[in-house]
């Protein structure tokens, strides 16, 4: 029977882990927020604006989380370069009249990759020495489940005027762009220029 103090993740690890959630979270913050003048439709506009402050609170806790694992706080930094490619393909549906676009890639996509991550790290996360680890997973899973199904709640009303499909464009190339939120991390991610300003708090290379 393996000691209850020889858990999965080193605290490195853990710390890595948690900057990868925490480039996801700040990345889905700031498109959201940038998204909200392009959103004429209100019920959308009103939910990315409830939900940029819950993720800003969430990159916030786990940012602080960071120096009790031995790291530098509020670092950002993604898994890998198919996860970047993967926030790319959801941060493209920038114009006017693509609020099923935004809705499907961050409610459909992005919120259950980020909620499915989450629940990966929780159930790994020793109990015994990581407790404030998976007291702010929980708390971030807790809310992603209710942005997923507030999204899925509005989305419907925004499709009646649509071609069929319009959101799948979006999903589609997102899904097949996806790396895992914390997966392997192989090289460091190199941050395309013009979404640079999303890895601001990465980490210097080593």
């Amino acid at each position: 029977m393996p000691h209850p103090l020889f858990g999965h993740f080193s605290a490195d690890e853990s710390a890595r882990l948690i900057r990868n959630h925490r480039y996801a979270v700040e990345r889905m913050m700031r498109m959201l927020g940038g998204w909200i003048a392009l959103t004429p439709e209100l019920s959308a506009k009103l939910l990315m604006g409830r939900h940029v402050w819950d993720n800003a609170q969430h990159a916030d806790a786990l940012g602080r989380r960071l120096p009790e694992l031995r790291a530098q706080a509020h670092v950002s930094e993604p898994a890998n370069e198919a996860f970047v490619a993967f926030m790319d393909a959801i941060e493209e549906a920038e114009r006017p009249g693509q609020t099923v676009e935004r809705m499907v890639g961050v409610y459909r996509v992005l919120k259950p990759h980020l909620l499915a991550s989450y629940a990966e790290h929780l159930q790994r996360a020793n109990e015994v020495y990581e407790p404030p680890t998976r007291r702010i997973l929980a708390r971030c899973a807790e809310d992603e489940r209710r942005h997923v199904a507030a999204g899925l709640a509005v989305l419907p009303s925004h499709t009646h005027a649509r071609p069929r499909g319009a959101g799948e464009r979006v999903a589609g190339p997102a899904r097949g762009a996806a790396g895992r939120v914390g997966g392997s991390h192989g090289p460091r991610a190199a941050v395309p220029g013009r979404r640079r300003h999303a890895a601001a708090g990465a980490l210097p290379e080593r």
